[in-house]
């Protein structure tokens, strides 16, 4: 599930101004969900693709305000006037050592799009909220997109089943000041989220993203590849390379040496931000890490979630295992998980082309069945006669890692 603030199509939010302060949420139930801001494609059109175009996202339960039990919640007032003689009120010769450190660090600002007034008696930016409800603060600077082409906000990535309710989402310039009532309350760090990616940035170049396969149609991809005279990236699931059976260490080595990437997919292609634990994630990341070290001797900064679902949670844990990975998803989807084994599986085709006319540049297949592997050299034709550059995903990306052209 995923809920979207949404936007008019085609319109963007200026939020630079607003860069230096907080994203504040009020919200009740589960705290164990995802929060993104969306950037608008370079184009800030809606028809064109990706869109939106880049995201950046952080984990809720990292920035959530644990009041003390005790406080009795208060409604809300919400007053764009500056004046007010209460916010001066708040004395606690306890609090002296916490409040010069919060000071230094949160200096209070008018607010570019106006601010809450406090309740009486509580220092700026945190007026008490009804009971059961709870609030987060994010900074802005803990998103790396382009805050001068916002386009939405996103709340995704939820892994239970606990139901939340949320009730305002602003933008406000002040977080709490550390007290005994909201647990000395502190901002988390920004942790590493890597690079998600949707598509190419070389100018003219066009990647294919080639996941999942069966151990008997590798040979005919090779030589449609081989025909083709292009370099694609293979995203590879771990435990396909441990079943000896299905020879796809030895195929995906070949590949390696004739100049094809070969990147991570998981371990056993699990929606991995809908796993319960971080464990279980981590062991996701960690043995689809292992197994390409024992069996094709490589390492690979690249890796896209199975089925494309991705959230916080993930991209924190796939830098933690992986030094600035890029997350790779699509804007070119060949939809052969819908139409492949359909008695309508030109619709394959439909969907390529319908996806590089809206400015795809970077595709998803997958080589599960004999329709999509015969529309393999229709689709390279296709790129090709448009003026694309097939190339590695590392290539179009401009990663100074990868081989020259």
């Amino acid at each position: 599930m995923t809920w979207d603030s949404g936007t008019a199509p085609g319109k963007i939010y200026l939020l630079l101004p607003w860069y230096n302060e907080y994203l504040h949420v009020i919200f009740e139930g589960t705290d164990q969900f995802s929060v993104s801001f969306n950037q608008h494609n370079d184009e800030c059109n809606p028809k064109r693709r990706p869109f939106p175009g880049v995201a950046d996202s952080v984990q809720a339960d990292r920035y959530v305000v644990y009041p003390d039990t005790e406080a009795n919640g208060e409604d809300i007032d919400w007053d764009d006037d500056e004046d007010d003689e209460d916010d001066d009120d708040w004395d606690d010769d306890d609090e002296d050592m916490h409040l010069d450190a919060w000071k230094k660090k949160h200096k209070h600002r008018k607010s570019k799009g106006g601010r809450r007034r406090p309740t009486k008696g509580l220092p700026k930016g945190h007026a008490k909220i009804p009971d059961g409800r709870r609030e987060l603060y994010i900074p802005l600077t803990h998103f790396d997109i382009d805050f001068n082409r916002v386009v939405s906000i996103s709340f995704h990535g939820f892994y239970t089943k606990e139901p939340i309710t949320l009730h305002h989402v602003e933008i406000v310039p002040d977080i709490p000041m550390p007290s005994q009532e909201n647990g000395h309350y502190r901002l988390p760090g920004k942790l590493p989220s890597g690079r998600l990616v949707f598509r190419c940035s070389r100018p003219n170049s066009f990647a294919f993203g080639i996941d999942d396969g069966q151990p008997q149609f590798s040979q005919q991809v090779m030589r449609i590849l081989d025909e083709q005279n292009v370099r694609v990236t293979f995203f590879v699931v771990g435990a396909g390379l441990r079943d000896r059976s299905s020879n796809f260490t030895e195929f995906y080595k070949e590949m390696l040496k004739k100049g094809h990437q070969v990147a991570l997919h998981s371990n056993t292609h699990p929606k991995m931000e809908s796993l319960r634990t971080l464990r279980e994630i981590d062991d996701e990341i960690i043995q689809a890490v292992k197994i390409f070290k024992d069996q094709l001797s490589i390492k690979s900064s690249y890796f896209r979630p199975p089925f494309g679902t991705v959230g916080a949670r993930l991209r924190q844990e796939l830098a933690r295992y992986i030094p600035n990975p890029y997350i790779v998803n699509w804007s070119v989807d060949v939809e052969d998980w819908l139409w492949a084994n359909t008695s309508t599986p030109e619709k394959q085709l439909e969907a390529f082309y319908r996806g590089v006319d809206s400015g795809g540049n970077l595709a998803v297949m997958h080589y599960l069945n004999p329709t999509t592997i015969g529309y393999l050299p229709e689709f390279i034709r296709h790129i090709k006669n448009a003026g694309y550059r097939i190339m590695r995903i590392d290539q179009c990306l401009e990663d100074v890692s990868a081989p020259p052209l």
